[in-house]
């Protein structure tokens, strides 16, 4: 039996990263936020040595988040490269440390803060614009994703550590909202289900015959856990689905597949 060509004339497409746990966004009926996340901190010290960060602006215990500092954030020199984790915030302005890596006496030396687990933006105001709990946030350099478990004005808690490391806390994000256009939430029910392009993230000049075909496990519209076995890269599923899994689909491909709608 001849089955019709799958024929695609849409508008909207998105990136799709694997998950175990979250559904591919709902791109039609949700609202996107993007930007650049930022450092809790990002300043310079006016003083050192004796395993201390002495910042005369510094306002450690200030009380607007992303501050007051915590003793589980992390800080960096990053004029002469070190970090280490804070002991105490010991006042306003000095911050005891477990290592001493700030060791210029008159300070000038820069410095940044880190936390796990948090997208921080101050250009942004998160409360107002509609961020909600359970939002996907997609760190969209480093191809991951997490979940938002609390929201303030300027900074995002999440389920996972996306822009808490040195090279990851100035990367760019988008974040989904469930609120959305029409207020379909983040998860996608059946009727708004997409098609799967399935792309791979190997050079075209370093493609063979084992990277021309890849395991595709997905979550069909109609909520059946299905694998692809050996499918075409560069073919689309040929059926509408709401998750891309990350367990059981091949590695090359796990970043580098379209959403289409």
């Amino acid at each position: 039996m001849a089955y019709q060509k799958i024929v695609v004339n849409t508008n909207q497409a998105l990136q799709v990263l694997a998950s175990d746990t979250n559904h591919i966004p709902n791109l039609p009926n949700v609202s996107v936020i993007t930007g650049t996340s930022e450092a809790v901190i990002t300043s310079t010290t006016t003083g050192g040595g004796g395993s201390q960060c002495v910042d005369t602006a510094g306002n450690f215990e200030g009380n607007v988040l992303p501050r007051p500092v915590l003793t589980t954030d992390l800080i960096y020199n990053t004029t002469t490269p070190a970090n280490t984790t804070i002991n105490a915030v010991t006042s306003n302005d000095i911050l005891t440390l477990a290592a001493n890596i700030f060791t210029v006496p008159g300070g000038g030396e820069n410095y940044r803060i880190l936390r796990a687990n948090v997208l921080v933006d101050t250009s942004k105001n998160f409360s107002t614009s509609g961020v909600n709990a359970g939002d996907i946030v997609f760190n969209t350099t480093a191809n991951t994703q997490a979940l938002v478990t609390l929201v303030s004005a300027n900074m995002l808690t999440l389920d996972s550590d996306i822009f808490g490391s040195a090279t990851s806390f100035d990367d760019t994000y988008s974040i989904f909202l469930a609120g959305g256009k029409n207020a379909q939430p983040t998860i996608m029910q059946s009727a708004d289900c997409c098609l799967l392009y399935v792309g791979t993230n190997t050079a075209p000049d370093l493609m063979t015959d084992a990277t021309q075909y890849v395991n595709i496990r997905v979550l069909t519209s109609a909520n059946n856990d299905v694998t692809f076995t050996n499918f075409k890269v560069g073919q689309y599923l040929p059926l509408q689905i709401k998750q891309l899994f990350l367990t059981g689909t091949t590695e090359i491909a796990t970043t580098s597949c379209l959403a289409i709608w």
